[in-house]
């Protein structure tokens, strides 16, 4: 006897299994769809974010660089006086470094000693060179003895006689060079 073949039941069991298995792939696309669509959101927002910080920051940067540009003169002559008065200063401080070793020696060594054939050299004139003459061999035997003394050198540590001579007249002459320590200007209250 011819067997049944049911052909309709076969095929409805093979569209449900490729239903049940389209559902799941449905699913599955859903919910990949879904986190693309959630990071394309997150991805598009923060690009929004970025974009408009970026903007503000190069508005900000503009402004900046225009404020700067204003002040460029200011400051150029600003930096001019401040090298000219460092310049300054260096010169009245060597100046009055000068003075101040030229009194010193003047007073020290007293009346009947003449300084003379004065010069500076030395990359700031900080190297002072000049000649005592005094009258009589009395007179230079207490110049020797002052050169020793804890005063002159307290106040000028660096000092080099130079050579000792008699002219014709009987004038007699030492050759000193003194290096002047550094002056710093302070300001006047």
């Amino acid at each position: 006897m011819p067997k049944n073949i049911n052909f309709v039941r076969d095929r409805q069991r093979w569209v449900e299994k490729a239903q049940a298995q389209d559902q799941k792939i449905l699913l599955f696309s859903s919910i990949a769809l879904g986190i693309i669509a959630v990071i394309g959101i997150v991805a598009g927002v923060s690009h929004w974010l970025l974009s408009r910080n970026l903007d503000s920051i190069l508005s900000e940067q503009k402004s900046t660089k225009s404020a700067i540009l204003a002040e460029q003169p200011i400051e150029e002559s600003y930096t001019i006086f401040a090298h000219k008065l460092r310049v300054l200063t260096d010169l009245f401080g060597n100046r009055k470094n000068k003075q101040e070793a030229l009194t010193f020696f003047s007073k020290f060594f007293g009346p009947g000693v003449i300084i003379s054939q004065l010069s500076y050299s030395g990359e700031n004139n900080e190297i002072l060179t000049f000649s005592l003459s005094a009258q009589d061999i009395f007179t230079m035997e207490r110049v020797f003895k002052q050169l020793k003394s804890p005063e002159l050198l307290a106040a000028y540590p660096d000092i080099t006689r130079g050579g000792l001579s008699r002219n014709d007249s009987g004038v007699y002459s030492l050759k000193l060079t003194v290096v002047l320590p550094d002056i710093v200007l302070e300001k006047e209250s």
